[in-house]
């Protein structure tokens, strides 16, 4: 009754979970992960950076207050009754507008800049994407390879556990020693110990699924099986895909961005040796020369008028300012280079490893189908005594792990070619 009720429960549990294809894992993950969504602030703050150093080339308004309490009273000379009074408080203020005039490029290098680190963020946005989908992909790979295991395994334990039932009963009508009933004993051990693995590897990576796709832990997934095509390396033109990764890929975007920055931090640099002079205007009671000490609102008045400042020396602080910023664009020239090579290598690396597994599926597939054939025979040469139970359970295990072979070289396959197209964009 129990085992009825066991059954029904899980039948029960199974109609009622939602299934979840591949492609609805990844749109999840891209809406839900919290990898995306910090990708996303990234490019937000950038895009505000670049407002802000378009910005810093408008006029500024700033106002400047004070008001003071001297300890001692002071012999002021008043406006009014042009005569001596004492007084212990005072206060100034003004309004003061600065538009930059000449700023030695700085703040073109920070528009510069910020525009280029924009387009980092933007890349990055795309990368993080990119990788979301792969990560998903393995995940979701996992758990199907696991359960497809986890099936061949119990497939075995159920054919080892008949026959040790029907050992048991030889060995009692003494057809075959203890030896034999041990030999398959442990088998049948070795093959639950691989089980909670299997489901381990399920757990642990359903859990990640659960996180990244943002559904609810309470409720029961089934995962959908995909397809998956064949011969893939026919869809691939290496020559053409070189090209297109080298110049046009992602990463490669990224490093010339980041000479970009390097080149926009030399600039400022550069600025920073030079004078700046600033267009000025103000109005208050600060604005000319102190002959108060309380001011108040009718001794405000305007000034304006053209400002300049200039570091004129400073032990050569700002020389080597520029020099390490030179260096620096350098370097950055240097990186863009060994970043277009490792492009290079890491999409032929990733071609070959398609090739690779495309072959392997075709030889793991003929390795199963000949394991399946073997083990059916053999079974049969058993029952007849004409082998004995090692060689038997030798063929057993054969056969199963050419299932969980085929498996995993099937999915990745597929994770290979996904990879490989990745690196193109």
């Amino acid at each position: 009754m129990k085992k009825i009720l066991t059954i029904f429960m899980l039948m029960a549990s199974v109609a009622l979970a939602r299934d979840l294809t591949l492609e609805q894992a990844i749109d999840l993950s891209l809406n839900n992960s919290k990898e995306m969504r910090i990708s996303e602030k990234n490019l937000e703050i950038s895009k505000l950076n670049v407002s802000k150093a378009f910005k810093n080339a408008l006029p500024s308004v700033t106002y400047s207050g004070t008001y003071a309490v001297g300890e001692h009273e002071r012999q002021i000379l008043t406006q009014s009754e042009r005569n001596y009074a004492s007084k212990k408080r005072g206060y100034t203020q003004n309004l003061r507008l600065t538009q930059p005039l000449f700023t030695g490029g700085t703040i073109t290098a920070g528009i510069k800049g910020a525009k280029a680190y924009e387009n980092i963020a933007s890349y990055s946005y795309l990368q993080s994407k990119i990788q979301n989908r792969l990560d998903t992909i393995k995940i979701f790979s996992d758990i199907i390879n696991a359960e497809r295991n986890l099936e061949a395994l119990e497939y075995s334990e159920n054919i080892l556990q008949k026959r040790y039932q029907k050992q048991e009963e030889q060995l009692n009508l003494r057809l075959i020693t203890r030896t034999d009933i041990l030999q398959t004993e442990y088998s049948i051990e070795d093959i639950r110990a691989q089980m909670i693995n299997a489901k381990n590897t399920i757990d642990t990576n359903m859990e990640k699924l659960y996180i990244r796709t943002g559904i609810n832990k309470s409720e029961s997934l089934n995962l959908i099986p995909f397809d998956i095509p064949n011969n893939f390396s026919e869809k691939i033109n290496l020559n053409n895909d070189l090209k297109q990764a080298i110049n046009e890929s992602l990463s490669a975007k990224v490093a010339e961005e980041q000479v970009k920055v390097a080149s926009a931090t030399r600039m400022a640099a550069v600025g920073d040796l030079l004078p700046q002079v600033n267009a000025y205007a103000s109005y208050g009671t600060g604005t000319s020369e102190r002959t108060t000490f309380e001011r108040s609102y009718k001794d405000a008045e305007w000034m304006g008028g053209i400002e300049v400042s200039w570091k004129v020396f400073s032990f050569g602080s700002d020389l080597d300012s520029y020099r390490v910023a030179k260096l620096q664009e350098e370097q950055e020239e240097l990186r863009e280079t060994s970043t277009k090579e490792d492009i290079e290598v890491n999409v032929r690396s990733a071609y070959l490893n398609v090739l690779s597994l495309e072959k392997q599926i075709d030889s793991q597939a003929k390795a199963l189908e000949a394991a399946k054939v073997n083990f059916e025979l053999n079974q049969e040469k058993y029952d007849a005594g004409l082998i004995s139970t090692v060689d038997y359970l030798d063929f057993e295990n054969t056969y199963r792990q050419a299932r969980i072979s085929y498996n995993k070289a099937l999915l990745d396959y597929y994770y290979a070619f996904e990879t490989y197209r990745s690196l193109l964009i």
